[in-house]
């Protein structure tokens, strides 16, 4: 099913608009080898694809490297374009120790265990993911003198709010994270992740940017992703209705996956080095009920309510508001353009087509 949304009109012109409607010099990835990690994720894909599309669309020449644990589905999700001079797949586990005969120039590392069943089953899996995966790309870089390391962290890293925040989470805030809960190893993970960016720029003058996305969400989403919004969307498309394991009073911000990777190519282009930048769309802020309310009416399905059982519990984030303050990124240029109404009917357009 992936492997056709390249071919998707309606998609294609959203990789269009954030080329030619962004403002970005993307010249500068011209004759440059491109490392995305994680590239049969949400994030990942989204990365390779609009690499792929400059590849396909412009005059531009950009060497890919997609790296992922399993080669069945990186084919799979990029059939057409895997003889492609252009493409090359890379499988591993970045858990160990990476070896690379070609050089490199931009690192995006998007590989990480966000889904929370996963999380839940496999915490020690997930924390070395973060922390032994990123040292392993950041001695890379330093090995082949990359330009730059864009390292995708997340919204949870912040841990509980408290009552000093007015618009959400920023860039500088630093909340309680329970240690003795194994469910802090995904926040945990992406802390000292940070921490070690950081000190590879201090201790090997490594050029690292960070971005830190919020709720995600579009037809990147994979078929595996227990994430509630991604079961949202399947739901509706399976013709049921839409289930919530809690009261849905989670507020969260959001943002379409086009938006977020226009986001991540503003950082990776414009980002000051060691900069730290939340992705999230302002307009598209929403708790659970809501959103699954948009997506369920969207197919006039409902919305119905059932406990969860105690391995889902175990998955679930203690965070009772999980707002990101999107200014510093907006100070770069960035504007997302797909909000939460348009963005869920184009998401359910586009799956049902492929």
């Amino acid at each position: 099913m992936r492997r056709m949304l390249l071919d998707n009109t309606e998609y294609l012109e959203q990789l269009k608009e954030v080329v030619e409607n962004s403002g970005l010099d993307w010249n500068r990835l011209d004759k440059k080898s491109v490392m995305v990690t994680g590239a049969a994720g949400m994030l990942g894909s989204g990365m390779v694809d609009l690499l792929i599309y400059l590849n396909e669309h412009t005059d531009l020449t950009i060497n890919i490297y997609a790296l992922g644990r399993t080669e069945s589905k990186l084919r799979q999700r990029f059939l057409p374009f895997i003889d492609k001079s252009y493409f090359h797949i890379i499988t591993m586990d970045i858990s160990t120790e990476m070896h690379m005969e070609e050089d490199v120039d931009y690192i995006i590392h998007a590989a990480s265990n966000a889904d929370p069943a996963m999380m839940a089953k496999y915490p020690v899996d997930t924390l070395l993911a973060n922390v032994v995966g990123i040292n392993n790309l950041l001695d890379l870089a330093k090995r082949k003198n990359a330009q730059r390391v864009l390292y995708v962290s997340s919204g949870e890293m912040y841990g509980q709010p408290d009552d000093t925040l007015k618009n959400g989470f920023y860039e500088g805030y630093c909340g309680v994270v329970d240690y003795a809960n194994p469910r802090s190893c995904y926040p945990s993970g992406k802390r000292a992740a940070e921490v070690l960016c950081q000190s590879y720029i201090s201790q090997y003058d490594l050029d690292v940017v960070i971005v830190r996305p919020c709720h995600c969400y579009g037809p990147t989403m994979t078929a595996t992703d227990s994430r509630a919004v991604s079961q949202f969307f399947r739901k509706v498309l399976n013709d049921e209705d839409i289930v919530l394991k809690s009261d849905g009073t989670l507020e969260r911000s959001h943002c379409y996956v086009t938006d977020a990777v226009m986001a991540m190519y503003y950082v990776l282009l414009k980002g000051e080095n060691g900069g730290a930048y939340n992705i999230a769309d302002q307009a598209s802020q929403a708790d659970i009920k809501t959103l699954a309310s948009l997506i369920a009416s969207t197919k006039n399905k409902k919305v119905v309510f059932d406990l969860p059982d105690e391995q889902e519990k175990k998955g679930f984030s203690k965070v009772v508001k999980a707002v990101l303050d999107g200014q510093k990124l907006e100070q770069l240029g960035w504007k997302p353009q797909v909000h939460l109404k348009e963005g869920v009917e184009c998401t359910l357009r586009i799956l049902e087509n492929i």
